[in-house]
């Protein structure tokens, strides 16, 4: 039986584009198993194809179907949108309602499941008709600070993923966390929702030895929002470069702007900006510094902090639960208890980079010992778990052999 997994994302795998979920996207592209083929109905974000037609791509030596519903530069999506009109989300959502007859037509015309990355899409799935997996990467809209539009339409969101939640197959979530919380919040839908963690590409990212300077580099890779707390981040490398000396570099790969952070002026000359690489790119940029580090208040299961895991830097990171499953202090990083004193975080915070130099000095954090934390959080565990869903799910919808011809040619 030949299954087609189908993803609607307001997203280009060909562009330049960084984050958890197009990460998730593109390695469930690059995983894909022989018994699959794969449809991205998505965003032309280098503006070289036709809308609402399919056409043939590759993404590291996979096959897949692209078809897009709008054009969108990557150079717009860099940012968070400071209106609804502006949001890439809404505009994929009219580009998805402008192209709906060729959308229909395509998912009918075999078999197919969808894996949905976001709650907003849930309604018009729904409708097509298409069993579908709603992911939930995220703590959804927290009453915490953002730059993105969810802290002025939370109650909007949380509709969104009410009505996910009832129209899904089946719901699942980054970390055990919020599996249970959404559990607890929707006891009646508790039978679909389960967990499906993120993971790192050992192919890729894989320890490396340490650099032989006297230097102590730091590195975060992803989109500086406000909940990830960028003055924090830049304050704790200047009270770090105050503690060690010269040495101290601040490594950002990412396409969001740091200088709209004022923060950010207390160490512009000790940061070194990659901009936008590839997963092999991160993984060498990765190889040249000393740890990682990660201040938001609030994640899923991030891949910046698994990638630096997995490359044998340890990661220094203000506390979230999830995170105790991956960072054990004095072995593959140090969690820091939060304050309501962003000084404080961040000279608790450096002081953990200070012992962290010291501990790999001393032989006693190790590339291999930090990388040994996160062996279970391989795309051949968790990935083929999301593969394994969709089987299931094509089958009971559309049965095997003839029987399923016939199911798809009815719909």
């Amino acid at each position: 039986m030949k299954h087609r997994l189908c993803v609607i994302h307001s997203f280009d795998p060909r562009g330049a584009k960084v984050g958890g979920l197009e990460t998730f996207i593109r390695d469930m592209i690059a995983f894909l198993p022989d018994d699959f083929t794969f449809l991205m109905i998505g965003v032309d974000s280098i503006g070289d194809l036709e809308l609402g037609k399919i056409s043939q791509q590759t993404f590291r030596g996979k096959a897949f179907e692209f078809l897009p519903v709008l054009h969108y530069p990557d150079e717009q999506a860099r940012e968070a949108a400071r209106s609804i009109r502006q949001s890439i989300n809404f505009q994929f959502m009219q580009g998805l309602i402008r192209h709906i007859g060729t959308v229909r037509s395509v998912l009918k015309q075999q078999p197919t499941s969808v894996d949905l990355q976001r709650v907003e899409f849930a309604s018009l799935v729904r409708a097509l008709g298409i069993p579908f997996v709603q992911m939930l990467h995220g703590e959804g809209a927290p009453k915490l600070q953002m730059d993105s539009l969810l802290k002025s339409y939370r109650y909007l969101h949380n509709v969104n993923e009410w009505m996910a939640i009832k129209a899904c197959n089946r719901f699942l979530c980054v970390n055990p966390i919020i599996t249970e919380r959404i559990r607890k919040t929707y006891p009646g839908e508790a039978h679909k929702i389960h967990t499906l963690s993120t993971w790192v590409d050992k192919r890729t990212f894989h320890p490396r030895p340490l650099p032989v300077d006297d230097g102590f580099r730091l590195a975060f890779a992803g989109r500086l929002d406000l909940f990830k707390v960028p003055p924090l981040m830049f304050k704790t490398v200047a009270r770090l470069a105050d503690k060690l000396g010269p040495g101290v570099e601040f490594h950002y790969m990412g396409t969001s702007d740091p200088n709209r952070f004022a923060e950010f002026k207390l160490i512009e000359d000790k940061a070194v900006l990659h901009g936008f690489k590839t997963a092999e790119g991160v993984a060498d940029v990765l190889a040249s510094v000393h740890a990682g580090i990660l201040t938001s208040e609030f994640e899923g299961m991030p891949f910046s902090v698994l990638e630096t895991l997995g490359s044998g830097r340890p990661v220094g990171a203000i506390h979230l639960p999830q995170l105790e499953s991956v960072i054990k202090d004095g072995v593959s990083g140090f969690l820091v208890h939060r304050s309501d004193d962003i000084d404080d975080m961040a000279d608790r915070l450096s002081d953990v980079f200070v012992e962290i130099r010291n501990r790999q000095r001393d032989g006693s954090i190790t590339p291999e010992g930090v990388s040994d934390e996160i062996k279970d959080f391989r795309p051949e565990v968790q990935l083929a778990k999301c593969y394994e869903n969709h089987r299931e799910l094509q089958r009971a919808k559309y049965g095997g052999g003839r029987a399923r011809i016939n199911a798809a040619a009815s719909l």
